[in-house]
Parts: structure tokens; C-alpha cells; sequence
């Protein structure tokens, strides 16, 4: 049984150590080595819990989906107006403000570079379903809120569109302050969305 947890224990410390290289430099530019290194283990144990770096980085996407899906039952939980779990949703990369501008979205720009691969490959597919969580959520969010079917699926495409973007943005200009002021633009677009339409007409 110790063995069992020491082994759960090291596996999961490597997955941790590639998160954060596939965030800080990306998927073609990390090898198992550098893992092995980050999570101060020998290289022969990263082969032994990951033959491939494409399964470690299905590992990898595996967990990123598990922590959104986490955090989004959290704020479903907590808040019980959708309005303010969308807002949550936008404010969120204000929490990791400096590691967005210096290395862009986690989830986003691993998407973006496993996109490249050759088309319908497991590990291009699995990237994309991270972004879909996201969409998925969101357009839940909307509907909750009296949204046609159609329509919400089309806000909450806008709105993740818009939240990543302003990450790409704020990572390739180096600013958490234009971080900051385009997603205070993105909630002030959600307010304007979410108000009636007799509140609209008068603005």
C-alpha cells in the first residue's frame, strides 16, 4: 500500500512539474528530460510512469480539464446568479495576472500550439476539448439566464473568444494592465448583454 501511494504521489509531481513547463515554454520545446528535471526525479522513472511525451501531455491536458471542471462546480456552487459566475469566469486570469502576461493562458496557448499537429491526432483532439469546457460552461451559464438555445451558444463563443484573445494580447504585450482594462471592457460588454432590452434602447 505505501508503495501504491509513493507511486500516485510521483506521478502526480510529474504531471505538475509538465504543467508548468508546457505553460513557461511549451510543448515542442519540452523534452522528458526537462521534466525529469523540474520534478527532481530520475529520467528512468519518467519513462516509467510515461513511455511518450504525448502521453504525458495527454496526462497533462487531462488535469488542466479536471481543475476548470473543478473551479466551475465551485462557482456554480457559490454564486446563484449565473450573471456572477460569468464575471468570474472573465475575472479569473486577473488571479495569475503575471504568469498570463509572461507565458499567456495555460489552457489557450497549449490548445493553440498542440492545434498545430498533424489534424485529429489524439493529442491535438484532447487539447480541444479544454477550450470546449469553457464554451460548454458558459453557454450553460446563458441559458440559465432565459437564452435561447442558439443564442447562448453564440455569447458564450463570444465571450470565451473575448477572454482569450485579451490574454494573447496582454502575453504578447507584456502588460498585466492591459490585461486588466480589456477584461473590465469584456464584463462591461456582459452587463450590457445581460441588461433588458428597454435598458439598451436607453443607452
Amino acid at each position: 500500500m505505501p508503495a501504491a501511494y509513493a507511486s500516485l504521489e510521483k506521478r502526480s509531481e510529474l504531471v505538475r512539474a509538465a504543467k508548468e513547463l508546457l505553460h513557461e515554454q511549451g510543448f515542442h520545446r519540452t523534452s522528458l528530460a526537462h521534466v525529469a528535471e523540474r520534478a527532481r526525479v530520475p529520467l528512468g522513472n519518467v519513462h516509467y510512469y510515461f513511455k511518450t511525451k504525448e502521453s504525458l501531455a495527454e496526462a497533462v491536458i487531462a488535469a488542466h480539464g479536471a481543475e476548470i471542471s473543478a473551479q466551475f462546480q465551485a462557482w456554480t456552487e457559490n454564486f446563484s446568479d449565473p450573471r456572477q459566475r460569468l464575471r468570474r469566469l472573465i475575472r479569473w486570469p486577473l488571479d495569475g495576472a503575471e504568469h498570463v502576461a509572461r507565458f499567456g493562458c495555460p489552457h489557450g496557448s497549449l490548445c493553440q500550439e498542440l492545434e498545430k499537429l498533424e489534424a485529429g491526432t489524439p493529442l491535438a483532439t484532447a487539447g480541444a476539448r479544454l477550450l470546449a469546457v469553457y464554451v460548454d460552461w458558459a453557454e450553460l451559464q446563458f441559458r440559465a439566464l432565459g437564452r435561447r438555445a442558439k443564442d447562448a451558444r453564440a455569447l458564450a463563443l463570444q465571450l470565451v473568444s473575448s477572454v482569450q484573445g485579451t490574454m494573447l494580447l496582454a502575453h504578447t504585450l507584456r502588460s498585466t494592465e492591459l490585461l486588466a482594462e480589456q477584461l473590465r471592457r469584456v464584463e462591461r460588454w456582459l452587463g450590457d448583454t445581460l441588461s433588458p432590452p428597454q435598458a439598451r434602447s436607453r443607452a
